[in-house]
């Protein structure tokens, strides 16, 4: 008996040390999306909001903070939501991703607007499936949040999983999009080629970490279906 109170109490101390490094994560993770937008703001400031700057900076804003908080939302050891109620979370998250999307498809019509050649580059050609996954789930949000528009077509757990896994590809690809970005002209000619290398890392270690809730849920769900 007393080897597996012990057992328990090693048990027990070893999930709140994980839980600890999770919320230690969190906070590091709202602090670097933070500081992406500040620079991302102040440089596009810096070029009079020009039309490649302001992209960058809707794009960021759109897909780097609002995405991946919404992304967060139901995390449970993000330390920004996680005394809030699942049906305020779930709100929260609906229109982080609406406000969030709306702005990157934004970003690239505007980009599509403004340029006479399109999707030459890896970047454009990524934006371009970033903008039709983001309307997709945006779409399947809707559905998710009501599930008997397709009750006939799919049990409820299987649209929650569907918009699960489209939310984490879309968001993928939305990072991707961002890395990419880093490695244009543009930012060649007006940021300093050796500061490219440690915001494209930051903005890596934010996808890592923002996806980990998510994913989690992502797996939990698949094992339900199982």
């Amino acid at each position: 008996m007393a080897a597996q109170n012990s057992s328990q109490k090693k048990d027990s101390q070893s999930i709140s040390k994980w839980k600890q490094l999770q919320l230690l994560m969190n906070t590091v993770n709202h602090i670097l999306i933070g500081f992406v937008v500040v620079y991302m703001t102040f440089l596009a400031k810096s070029l009079s909001f020009s039309d490649t700057s302001l992209h960058a900076l809707v794009s960021t804003i759109g897909f780097h903070l609002l995405a991946a908080e919404a992304m967060m939302c139901h995390y449970p050891e993000n330390r920004l939501t996680k005394n809030f109620s699942h049906k305020t979370k779930t709100r929260l998250h609906s229109a982080l991703q609406i406000v969030g999307g709306s702005m990157g498809l934004l970003a690239a019509i505007g980009k599509f607007t403004k340029t006479e050649v399109h999707f030459t580059t890896i970047h454009g050609k990524f934006g371009l499936a970033t903008s039709f996954m983001c309307l997709a789930s945006m779409m399947g949000g809707v559905v998710n949040t009501y599930p008997f528009l397709l009750k006939k077509l799919f049990k409820p757990v299987e649209i929650k999983l569907r918009h699960n896994l489209f939310g984490l590809v879309t968001f993928t690809l939305a990072m991707s999009t961002i890395f990419l970005g880093y490695n244009t002209i543009f930012f060649y000619k007006f940021v300093d080629s050796h500061f490219i290398p440690f915001i494209s890392s930051v903005t890596l270690v934010v996808w890592l970490l923002t996806i980990i809730g998510p994913a989690r849920s992502l797996l939990g769900k698949l094992k339900y279906r199982r």
